[in-house]
């Protein structure tokens, strides 16, 4: 027996909305299960080597998560990775592989969870709604914690994106491991940016919701994480405002980074692309730029 599990990449904070509003990126990692070569492990693909020499692996993390959560025995699988998401780059890797081993145990087990059952689940090893969220939902969605803990009670907001906006994506070569990107934060911050942020999360929502792609340009700026990761890559800013002068409606940096999101329209895409590119040999910054559409479904069960 196969079975066949597709997860987008996704980006955390979509710029103001730290922890709590992530988007889809189409890119995908796939997850392959065979009951019949238990133990088998192949990797292809983004971080095929660290992945070979022992890294975590989250998947099998998610499947002992699963089998403790719901108590049910899951048989021995041989698993196969095939990784588009680049690791370390703010692109949702992470989380990509913790929901994709979770859907994963669910068709195996024939469970049949919903989305906001596996969420509950997830939380708890991802450590913040944004990024799983979306990996799970598809498109835009805001997550509220009620009690602030991740195994509390969740409010759930999905978006639909229009089907002609892009995220067009600058992703360095430059690895920013979280934990680094998380420890350089401050833990208080000024109230002028509390204020700053807050009403540009509620400008961001707007635009959301009425798909209004004009808000987008201020509903996207930052003063939360976004000055503080700047140490961590001093070419953040320029990079971000190339995306705008490039015709891009909004740019922010991708989850702790290191690549620069931008939304764009599908006709402009591949022109913010470029001026993106040049901004970035221009600061000798290698990398490559991405047009990616922002799909409507999240993970997902395919044919095996």
């Amino acid at each position: 027996m196969k079975i066949r599990v597709s997860v987008p990449a996704s980006a955390g904070n979509t710029g103001s909305a730290f922890d709590s509003l992530g988007i889809a990126y189409g890119l995908s990692n796939e997850i392959i299960l065979d009951t019949e070569k238990p133990g088998a492990l192949s990797v292809e693909g983004e971080g095929a080597d660290l992945l070979k020499k022992g890294e975590p692996n989250l998947v099998h993390h998610a499947f002992e998560r699963f089998a403790q959560a719901t108590g049910k025995a899951l048989p021995p699988v041989g698993m196969t990775f095939i990784n588009r998401i680049p690791f370390g780059r703010g692109l949702g890797s992470s989380a990509a592989a913790i929901v994709g081993g979770l859907v994963a145990a669910d068709a195996l087990a024939e469970t049949g969870f919903s989305r906001l059952k596996l969420l509950q689940l997830a939380l708890p090893m991802e450590g913040h709604p944004d990024n799983v969220a979306p990996a799970l939902y598809g498109g835009a969605v805001l997550t509220v914690l009620e009690e602030g803990k991740v195994d509390g009670a969740l409010t759930v907001v999905p978006f639909t994106v229009p089907a002609d906006w892009r995220a067009v994506l600058y992703v360095p070569d430059l690895i920013i491991p979280t934990k680094q990107a998380r420890a350089i934060l401050p833990k208080e911050i000024p109230r002028a940016d509390a204020v700053f942020n807050h009403s540009r999360v509620g400008l961001l929502v707007a635009a959301l919701t009425q798909h209004r792609s004009d808000y987008l340009r201020v509903a996207m700026q930052d003063r939360l994480h976004q000055p503080y990761r700047s140490k961590l890559f001093p070419e953040m800013e320029e990079l971000i405002r190339s995306g705008i002068d490039g015709g891009a409606w909004g740019a922010a940096l991708s989850g702790a980074g290191s690549a620069i999101m931008t939304i764009a329209a599908k006709a402009k895409a591949d022109a913010v692309a470029a001026s993106l590119t040049r901004k970035a040999e221009a600061l000798r910054v290698p990398g490559r730029a991405l047009v990616l559409e922002i799909p409507s479904s999240g993970a997902k069960v395919l044919p095996a």
